[in-house]
This record gives C-alpha cells, structure tokens and sequence, in this order.
C-alpha cells in the first residue's frame, strides 16, 4: 500500500516539477533574449555577447535537463536538479529590479519546495 502511494505522489510531484522546469527553461530562453538584445543595444559587441550568450544557453540547457533526468529514480537525478536549481536561484537574483526575473525566481522556489518533498523517495 505504502510504494504504491509512493509511486502516485512521485508521479503527481514529479510530473509538476518537470513541467515547472520546462516552464523556467522557456523564460530563461526569453530571458536570454532579451539580454542579449539589450546587451546589443547598448554597444557590446563580439566576445562578450557570445560569452553571456553561451553561459545562458547552457543554463537553459541544465534546466531542461534537470526536468527531463527527474524521470529517473536516482539519487544523482535528483542532486542534480537540486544543484540547478540553487544555482538558477542565485542567477535570477541578479536580474532582480528587472520585473521579468521575478517569474523565474518564484518557479525556482516552487521547484525547491517540491523537490524537498520528494526526497525520501529518490534516498529510501
């Protein structure tokens, strides 16, 4: 009775948190967008436009596959989603007085709250 409960909360859970992922990615993508633009806008050129712009992708990168990898029951699945999303905590802070970045930032606590919560199941 107990594992078969498990596996419905791991499967409801886990099911929004991979959708939340995929969410945050899509905003980050726009996100990265926007930044680049700006960053155009405001005169940078070459190195460093390719710089941010690579660093974003792979951020959005990671959040993709952080939703994509929780599928798996596994304890580095789920240490690897907690380490992406702490770290895409600390990155949406810096954007913070722009309005877009508060978005990102309440999915990413939405995550960490659900993934906390989903702990027992990927460490039994």
């Amino acid at each position: 009775m107990r594992k078969e409960r498990e596996k419905i909360v791991f499967s409801q859970r886990g099911g929004i948190v991979r959708v939340l992922f995929y969410l945050n990615a899509v905003f980050w993508l726009v996100l990265s967008l926007n930044t680049l633009a700006s960053m155009i806008v405001d005169g940078n050129q070459g190195f460093p436009i390719a710089l941010v712009a690579f660093f974003l992708l792979v951020n959005v990168l990671f959040l993709f596959f952080g939703g994509r990898l929780l599928d798996q029951n596994e304890k580095w699945t789920y240490i690897f989603a907690l380490v992406v999303v702490f770290l895409n905590t600390a990155l949406s802070f810096t954007g913070i007085p722009d309005i877009l970045y508060v978005m990102p930032l309440v999915i990413d606590i939405i995550i960490l709250l659900v993934l906390i919560s989903l702990r027992k199941i990927y460490f039994k």
